[in-house]
C-alpha cells in the first residue's frame, strides 16, 4: 500500500467533516498535508477546513459531470501529482464526486489510496435505532414520481432498511408519497444536519412526519432518510408481539409517577380491549413506602380500581420479561442503561416514545396536589399516545 510520504503518484481519497470541523481523522490532515494538490467539490468551502487547521495548497475545483474538468484532474495523475480528493463534507465517491476519476485511476494502474471517515449515511444508520445490519443505499432518487415508485419497490423487496438523500426543498413532498404509495405506517426517520449545530432527528411514521413537516414553513439543509414499511417480515413479527406485550414503567421509587402510568394504562388499555400486560418499578424502591394519597385519588377519578400496591426495585428479571420500557426522566433512562445495556433498543422516556420531544415528567412528590394534577395530566396524555400507537399496530397486522 502506498506511503502517504513516499513521492509516488497516488490518489488519496479523504473524508472530510459533515459540518462540525472538528470531526477529521488525523489520517486525513496527514494526507492534506502530504498532497501536491486538492481535488474538491467546492473550493471555497474546503478552503475553510484548511485555514482551520493551518494547510496551504492549492484547491482545484473538480466538476464529475464536466469532461474538461476530469481531463484535468487526469492530467494531475499523469503528471506524477500526490493527489487528494474531497467533498464538500463525508466520503467522496458516495453520491459525491469522484467516483470517475478513481475508474479512470484504477484503469491506468494509479495507486488508490482511501481513508475511513465521516459518512453521513452510515451516521444516519446508527442513530436511527433501526436494523442496519445490512440496508440499502439509495442516495438521490430521481425527479418523476413513477421512477422514485419503482426504485423505492424495487429495494423494499429485500426487506432491508432503505437509506436515501432528499432536498429540503422535496422533503415535504417526499414524504408524502410515501404515505400515499406505501402507507403512512411506513417507519420513518429523518435526519437533518448531521453533526451541525442545528441536528435535528424526525422519527415515527410517516403520517407522523407529515404532519410534523407541516408544521415547518421552511425545510432547512441536509438531510437522509430512513424507510422501513409496515409489511416487513421483522416489523410485522414485532407486530405480532404488540398483540400481548409487557410494558413496564420505571421512576426513582416506584411510588407515585410509574404507579400513575402503570394502573391509569391498564385501564386504558382494558377500554381499548388491547390485551398488554403492565408493570413498574423503581430505581431505589423501598417496600415499606407508601403511595402518596393524591395518586390514588386521581386514579380513582380516572374510575381505576383499587388497588394495593407494593414498590418494587429493578431487578434484572423485569428488565428481561419487558418487552417495552418507559422511564419517566432521561436520568432513569441513563441508569437503566448503566445497569442493564442489553435492553437498550426497548429502553426510552415516555416522553419521547410519545413523540413529545426530550422532556421528563417531574416528580410531584411531597408537593402540592395541583401538582400531582400535572404530573398525571402529562402521563395520561403520553400513555393515550402510546396505546394509540399500538393498537394502530396491531390493527395493521
Amino acid at each position: 500500500m502506498p506511503n502517504l510520504f513516499n513521492p509516488i503518484t497516488v490518489i488519496t481519497i479523504v473524508p472530510t467533516p459533515l459540518g462540525n470541523l472538528e470531526d477529521i481523522t488525523i489520517r486525513a490532515l496527514k494526507a492534506l498535508r502530504a498532497c501536491d494538490l486538492v481535488l474538491c467539490e467546492d473550493t471555497r468551502r474546503t478552503a475553510k477546513l484548511m485555514a482551520r487547521y493551518a494547510i496551504a495548497k492549492k484547491l482545484v475545483r473538480y466538476n464529475e459531470h464536466d469532461e474538461r474538468s476530469l481531463s484535468e484532474a487526469a492530467g494531475f495523475l499523469r503528471a506524477g501529482k500526490n493527489v487528494a480528493l474531497v467533498s464538500d463534507g463525508g466520503m467522496p465517491c458516495i453520491s459525491d464526486p469522484g467516483r470517475k476519476l478513481v475508474a479512470l485511476a484504477r484503469a491506468e494502474g494509479i495507486p488508490v489510496l482511501v481513508l475511513p471517515g465521516p459518512s453521513a449515511v452510515v451516521t444516519a444508520a446508527a442513530g436511527s435505532g433501526f436494523p442496519s445490519d445490512s440496508f440499502v443505499f439509495l442516495g438521490f432518487l430521481p425527479r418523476a414520481r413513477g421512477k422514485i415508485v419503482k426504485a423505492l419497490k424495487k429495494a423494499f423487496e429485500l426487506e432491508k432498511t432503505v437509506i436515501l438523500y432528499e432536498s429540503p426543498f422535496r422533503i415535504k413532498k417526499f414524504v408524502e408519497l410515501v404515505c400515499a404509495e406505501f402507507g403512512p405506517d411506513t417507519n420513518t426517520v429523518i435526519a437533518r444536519e448531521l453533526t451541525k449545530v442545528y441536528e435535528e432527528w424526525l422519527t415515527g411514521t410517516a403520517a407522523e412526519i407529515r404532519d410534523k413537516l407541516a408544521a415547518v414553513k421552511e425545510v432547512k439543509g441536509e438531510i437522509a432518510v430512513l424507510l422501513r414499511p409496515a409489511f416487513f417480515k421483522e416489523d410485522a413479527d414485532k407486530r405480532e408481539r404488540c398483540a400481548s406485550a409487557a410494558v413496564m414503567f420505571v421512576c426513582t421509587g416506584n411510588t407515585c409517577r410509574s404507579v400513575m402510568a402503570q394502573y391509569y394504562a391498564a385501564k386504558a388499555a382494558s377500554d381499548l380491549e388491547l390485551d398488554l400486560k403492565f408493570t413498574s418499578c423503581g430505581l431505589a424502591a423501598q417496600g415499606a413506602a407508601v403511595i402518596p394519597a393524591p395518586v390514588k385519588v386521581l386514579l380513582k377519578k380516572e374510575s381505576v380500581p383499587d388497588f394495593e400496591h407494593v414498590p418494587v426495585q429493578i431487578a434484572a428479571k423485569l428488565v428481561e420479561e419487558a418487552d417495552l420500557i418507559l422511564a419517566m426522566t432521561h436520568a432513569h433512562k441513563a441508569a437503566i442503561l448503566e445497569k442493564f445495556p442489553a435492553a437498550f433498543d426497548k429502553t426510552h422516556t415516555l416522553a419521547e416514545y410519545a413523540g413529545f420531544g426530550n422532556g421528563d415528567v417531574s416528580d410531584p412528590c411531597g408537593l402540592e396536589e395541583a401538582v400531582y394534577f400535572e404530573t398525571f395530566r402529562m402521563i395520561k396524555k403520553a400513555v393515550s399516545v402510546m396505546l394509540d400507537k399500538m393498537k394502530s399496530k396491531i390493527d395493521n397486522r
